[in-house]
């Protein structure tokens, strides 16, 4: 592994790369990152508000739809 070196000679810290946010959730992870119950989730999918994607026998809250709902910037 090369390490790019500093003025003093020494080498650098490894720069870290960010993971990318995600595109979806899964309910449970949804309800843990908004504070918002399974019930309320499933009340603001049928009311149009959040979008709810079947993959599978899964159902997924897309991420862009959760952060409208929540008034998040991205």
């Amino acid at each position: 592994m090369h390490l790019a070196e500093t003025t003093a000679g020494r080498p650098s810290a490894p720069q870290r790369s960010t993971a990318p946010a995600p595109l979806s959730y899964t309910l449970n992870d949804a309800c843990r990152v908004s504070g918002l119950s399974r019930a309320t989730l499933y009340r603001h999918g049928a009311a149009g508000k959040l979008r709810l994607l079947k993959v599978g026998g899964r159902t997924l809250v897309c991420a862009a739809s959760l952060r409208a709902l929540l008034g998040v910037a991205e």
